[in-house]
């Protein structure tokens, strides 16, 4: 596009320059934005808790009414509620009358009765004692009630309260206030705010005022907070949130203040593009400034160009000069460039001349080179036609040579016919040695796992002998439950010998009662025969038990010597199978490592046999080749024969080459 260095400079400088200046304006305008959002961030802070001190205030005004009565109250402690009736009402009556928000000023006493500033008389059910007013009001501080419909007038009510109890007077002071009476207030804040609105919910998120109407509460719908279509608790929580849709379709940003001494909770509402105004009016500010300082940039990038091109273009034109003079071949290549600039240029310049006298010395050598070339010319033109004689006679002997290759060829070939018979026969042999090597190996893989399995059965059937002794060892055990019988016969024995010293004592007695007791005496007769009869049979079951004892122990032994014979029997049968297979085993494995031993020794042979018949085949290569080398080597010399003719050739055409080098540099200078 620009063919002048001084231009491409130029223009290369500026573009860095409109490059650095955009990059730090976009920059700055990044880090600047962040900063301007901030404080727009914390001016809308201050502002929503200004406002909420207003509103306080004027809820202060409304509290100070009822510590007003309050304080009145207090000084008639000693009174009751009908005697202090009459000093009281005037003071509510001033109260109502003085402050236009009020839409009544009453004190609601503990007795149930009820003194209202506005002269409003209650229904006979009404009962105050019952509201919310009534029951949450402290002594301590103010209570703020929930919006309300008014009985009275329908319209929506929100109370302050506070209790009292001084001596005798105990009960509410209580202030309402209609909210169509601070709304025009509310309203007058914010005409000044572009845009932007205050809105009032109370801490548990009922609607006091909102500009939306469709989002107040009325005495037919309540609303909350939390129900309306517009996330406004999330956006004044979260400082980094992003701007979201109000009801009117502008983008808003929320902040939020609760008023203080109340349950209440003040939203201000401002515009996103109040945001957007600022951050463009800044961004607008920067791209001016930064358009500035692009002409100037430009405009110096120019200047400067033109300074730092203007010695580079003198120094272009002497070695354009100097270029044309060469190629025109009447050069001076004794006479340097001058310059005066000492920078880069001026060693680029020192540069040109060095080239420009080096080029000189090449010229002058190649004068001289041109002389001695011709007469190593003629060197070669002799050498040529001596080479051509010698060559002919190296060709005879070359073909002498490849007829003796050629059987030599031949003699190889029918010894490798018979290092292949060789090769085949031990490959025969080695195969049958392997198969029948693994055919034994088969063999001794099929008695193993036929031992594995005897052992199996063997350990199989010592489980299940070991298991039938145990069974008859533990019946053994139960027939010795034979000895409970006899602890039970000598029980019945001593029951029996006690009964008879029974039946003792009663024919005893029954004889000292005479004709009384001769009754008893029967009986007792009768008793004592019985007892001999069970000692008797007692001392015959004893007897029977002893000689079961004595068979059931004969059995016991019997058991454990049928056991221990049974195991070792079984332990020796093991001892002798197993004996057998291993040396059965023992001898295939001795004649497997013979068949292996043997197809080892047979594939060494097939190896050794391999390499024999590579050595012969390597012979056979060599004298291939070799025959092959003497073909080329006869080849060679008629190519030698012809290129003996193309160096003489050759060489009358470098001697006309010589000639044409020495009219070039006739013309320089040097």
């Amino acid at each position: 596009m620009f063919k002048s260095l001084k231009w491409k400079m130029a223009a290369i400088i500026a573009v860095l320059s409109v490059a650095l200046l955009v990059a730090e304006g976009y920059s700055t305008i990044q880090n600047v934005k962040p900063n301007y959002e901030d404080l727009l961030d914390a001016n809308y802070d201050e502002q929503t808790k200004y406002y909420a001190c207003v509103v306080r205030s004027w809820m202060r005004d409304a509290a100070n009414s009822v510590a007003s009565a309050d304080a009145v109250i207090r000084t008639g402690s000693n009174d009751s509620a009908v005697e202090f009736s009459k000093e009281l009402l005037p003071v509510l009556q001033s109260l109502y009358k003085s402050n236009d928000i009020a839409h009544d000023v009453y004190v609601q006493f503990a007795d149930g009765s009820l003194l209202s500033g506005s002269g409003w008389v209650p229904e006979s059910d009404f009962d105050g004692l019952s509201r919310d007013w009534y029951k949450n009001a402290s002594t301590d501080s103010f209570y703020f009630s929930d919006p309300y419909v008014d009985a009275q007038t329908g319209s929506l009510i929100i109370t302050i309260s506070k209790a009292f109890h001084y001596g005798k007077l105990e009960g509410v002071t209580a202030f309402d206030i209609m909210i169509d009476g601070i709304l025009s207030d509310i309203t007058s804040l914010t005409k000044d705010t572009k845009n932007g609105y205050l809105f009032i919910a109370t801490t548990n998120g009922t609607m006091i005022y909102h500009p939306n109407k469709e989002f107040e509460s009325t005495s037919e719908k309540p609303q909350n907070i939390s129900d309306l279509p517009i996330d406004y608790v999330r956006l004044a929580k979260d400082d980094d949130a992003d701007a979201i849709k109000d009801y009117d379709g502008n983008m808003i940003y929320v902040t939020a203040k609760e008023i203080e001494d109340s349950n209440w909770i003040l939203y201000y509402v401002s515009p996103a593009k109040n945001y957007d105004t600022v951050v463009s009016s800044l961004q607008k500010h920067l791209v001016r400034n930064i358009i500035i300082c692009l002409i100037i940039a430009v405009l110096v990038a120019i200047g400067a160009g033109i300074m730092i091109a203007a010695p580079i273009t003198a120094a272009s034109k002497k070695v354009k000069a100097l270029g044309d003079a060469v190629n025109n071949g009447d050069a001076d290549l004794s006479l340097d460039i001058s310059v005066r600039s000492k920078d880069e240029v001026g060693h680029l310049v020192s540069a040109v001349n060095e080239l420009k006298n080096s080029m000189g010395s090449i010229i002058a050598s190649i004068h001289l080179a041109s002389d001695q070339l011709v007469s190593n010319v003629e060197g070669l033109k002799a050498a040529a036609d001596c080479t051509s004689n010698n060559i002919s006679s190296i060709s005879d002997t070359m073909e002498e040579m490849s007829a003796s290759s050629q059987q030599t060829s031949d003699s190889t070939e029918q010894v490798t016919m018979q290092v292949n018979d060789i090769t085949t026969l031990t490959q025969r042999v080695s195969t049958n040695t392997d198969e029948k090597a693994s055919e034994i190996n088969d063999s001794l893989t099929t008695i193993n796992k036929r031992k594995l399995l005897m052992e199996q059965k063997d350990e199989d059937m010592l489980k299940r002998l070991n298991d039938a002794i145990h069974l008859l060892q533990e019946k053994i055990k139960d027939t010795q439950k034979v000895e409970d019988i006899r602890v039970m016969t000598q029980g019945i024995s001593e029951v029996a010998s006690q009964t008879n010293l029974l039946s003792l004592n009663a024919s005893i007695e029954a004889a000292r009662a005479g004709e009384a007791g001769r009754g008893f005496a029967v009986v007792a007769g009768e008793i004592g025969a019985l007892a001999d009869n069970s000692a008797n049979m007692a001392e015959d079951i004893q007897k029977v038990s002893n000689d079961v004892l004595g068979i059931v122990k004969q059995l016991v032994d019997a058991a454990e010597d049928l056991s221990h014979i049974m195991l070792k029997i079984s332990e020796e049968n093991t001892k002798d199978k197993n004996m057998l297979i291993d040396e059965y085993i023992d001898s295939l494995t001795k004649c497997y490592d013979a068949m292996s031993s043997i197809s080892n020794d047979n594939h060494e042979i097939s190896l050794s046999i391999a390499g024999i018949k590579d050595s012969l085949s390597a012979i056979d290569v060599a004298v291939e080749e070799n025959a092959r080398g003497v073909e080329s080597v006869a080849d060679g010399t008629n190519v030698l024969v012809e290129a003996s003719r193309d160096v003489k050739n050759d060489a009358d055409s470098i001697d006309r080459i010589s000639a044409d080098l020495r009219s070039h540099v006739s013309g320089f200078k040097y």
